[in-house]
C-alpha cells in the first residue's frame, strides 16, 4: 500500500516548535511548498507517479481543504491571494496560495484552537513579502476563526493609493523571503507568546532554532478617502 503514514511523514518536515498556552504552532526551517512538501515525504517511484496530479488535489482527495481568507486587489486583479487551512488529524496546516504555487506556512495544533490561528494569520496579512500592498478586499470565509477585529487593526485600514507588488521591496529569492518572515514570527511573539523552557535558540544572524461546519462568509473593504 502507498502513502502509508502519510500524516507522520508530513509532520517531519515542519521542524520549528512555538509552544502557546493554547497549543503548539509548528513552522518549517526554510520556504517550503506543497510540491517539495510532498515530493520530500514520498518514500518510492510508485510514490511519486500518483504526484503526477495538481498537489493541492493530491491533499484534497484525503483531507478537507478550506479557505479562510481571500485577498483581491481592485487594481491587480490577477494576483489575488489566499489562505487556507488542511485538517489532518488533531492538527491544521495553513497554506498559502499565491497564483498556482502553495506554499506550506504551519502546522496548528490543536486544530480548534482559533488563538492559534488568529497569531499565524495575523503574521502574514502584516507581513509585507505575502501582502505586498493593502488588499482592497478581504473575503473572511471563517469569522468564528478570524474575527473581524482583527482584520480592522492591520494595514488595511491605511490608504496607498499607488502601491503595487512592483513598489514593495521583496527578498533577491524565496530562501531569503522565507528567513525574513520567520525572523518577523519569532521576534513579533517573544516575549508576549512564547513558554520557556521551549524558547528560541538565536543563530549568529538572528536565525531562529527549534529547541528540540461552516460559518458565514463576510467581506471587508478598504475605506478610501
Amino acid at each position: 500500500m502507498t502513502w502509508e503514514n502519510l500524516e507522520s511523514r508530513l509532520k517531519e518536515a515542519l521542524k520549528v516548535s512555538v509552544s502557546f498556552p493554547e497549543g503548539t504552532i509548528w513552522l518549517p526551517e526554510s520556504h517550503l511548498t506543497i510540491d517539495e512538501w510532498l515530493e520530500g515525504a514520498a518514500e518510492a517511484d510508485e510514490e511519486l507517479k500518483e504526484l503526477e496530479i495538481p498537489r493541492i488535489q493530491f491533499l484534497e482527495n484525503r483531507w478537507p481543504v478550506e479557505q479562510l481568507l481571500r485577498l483581491e486587489w481592485d487594481r491587480l486583479t490577477r494576483d489575488k491571494r489566499a489562505i487556507l487551512a488542511m485538517y489532518v488529524g488533531q492538527r491544521a496546516y495553513i497554506l498559502f496560495s499565491e497564483g498556482p504555487e502553495y506554499q506550506v506556512i504551519a502546522g496548528i495544533e490543536p486544530e480548534s484552537q482559533a488563538s492559534l490561528y488568529r497569531a499565524v494569520v495575523s503574521k502574514l496579512l502584516e507581513n509585507p513579502h505575502f501582502v505586498p500592498s493593502p488588499p482592497t478586499r478581504i473575503r473572511n470565509r471563517r469569522p468564528d476563526l478570524i474575527p473581524e477585529d482583527l482584520l480592522s487593526g492591520l494595514a488595511l485600514e491605511q490608504v496607498v493609493e499607488e502601491a503595487s507588488a512592483e513598489s514593495v521591496p521583496r527578498p533577491q529569492n524565496m530562501a531569503q523571503r522565507w528567513k525574513s518572515f520567520l525572523t518577523e514570527i519569532f521576534v513579533g511573539w517573544i516575549g508576549k507568546w512564547l513558554n520557556m523552557p521551549e524558547s528560541v535558540i538565536w543563530g549568529d544572524e538572528g536565525e531562529p532554532k527549534a529547541s528540540s461546519p461552516d460559518a458565514k462568509d463576510t467581506t471587508r473593504k478598504r475605506k478610501t478617502g
